[in-house]
């Protein structure tokens, strides 16, 4: 499989051999380091062999409060599923509800909802102290008078107006010594020469190296959810009434 093509902002390098470069290898050392100790081989399976060490979820949402104290922007935690990543998603506006609450259930849809919401997502690997920023674009619409909300996630960050946003977030992951690893480092496919039948059976793929250090679902794997609106509601309870 071909790797898709991964854009960020502001994460450039200086090129040749300047502190910055060297620097970032060791960062990325140390992460593939790691993979390797919970994956011997490079061979994913659905539990790694060592155990995760999250930031707590507590820990993530104080840094999505942080924050929200220095840039326009609402932060939404969201747990990981099985041996996946944590999330933080800022959505880029402070609106509430947002799209994405909508979707997991924590508010109710709105009579007339936005059509579409823009995030970075924050993401924390389960094997150490390193994280990744991907933007989202999240999407809604009516389907049979309920409301259809899509969750699409890019590979990095296309958009130029979240700039400030991504500029803000690095400084503050740096004060928190997590490790920004590049969307371009971690779409590259896992080196390894065995097969992945069990990745290959579940995905459809083969690995690459972001299933290993943050979340098995390849990274811009999107996501759907049909949410009743209000109207909606109050005639599926009418028609239960009959």
């Amino acid at each position: 499989m071909q790797a898709p093509r991964a854009i960020c902002l502001g994460m450039g390098t200086c090129g040749g051999n300047c502190g910055i470069t060297k620097e970032r290898e060791r960062e990325q050392k140390a992460a593939l380091d790691a993979a390797l100790r919970a994956y011997p081989g490079w061979v994913w399976r659905p539990v790694p062999a060592v155990p995760a060490m999250p930031l707590s979820f507590d820990a993530l949402r104080a840094l999505g409060a942080s924050l929200e104290e220095i840039l326009p922007v609402r932060a939404l935690a969201r747990a990981a599923e099985g041996t996946g990543c944590d999330w933080l998603y800022l959505l880029a506006g402070v609106h509430s509800p947002s799209l994405l609450e909508v979707m997991d259930g924590l508010a109710d849809a709105p009579e007339a909802p936005r059509e579409s919401e823009t995030y970075v997502r924050l993401g924390l690997s389960p094997l150490g102290p390193f994280a990744t920023l991907q933007e989202v674009r999240v999407s809604a619409g009516v389907a049979e008078g309920d409301l259809a909300i899509v969750e699409e996630p890019l590979v990095g960050v296309e958009d130029k107006r979240l700039q400030h946003i991504v500029k803000g977030l690095q400084g503050a992951l740096r004060k928190a010594k997590l490790v920004v690893l590049d969307m371009a480092f971690l779409v590259e496919p896992a080196a390894t020469a065995d097969p992945q039948r069990e990745y290959e059976r579940a995905y459809g793929a083969a690995p690459l190296r972001w299933a290993f250090l943050f979340d098995p679902a390849p990274p811009t794997t999107s996501r759907a959810s049909i949410v009743a609106r209000p109207r909606s509601r109050a005639r599926s309870a009418a028609v239960r009434a009959l």
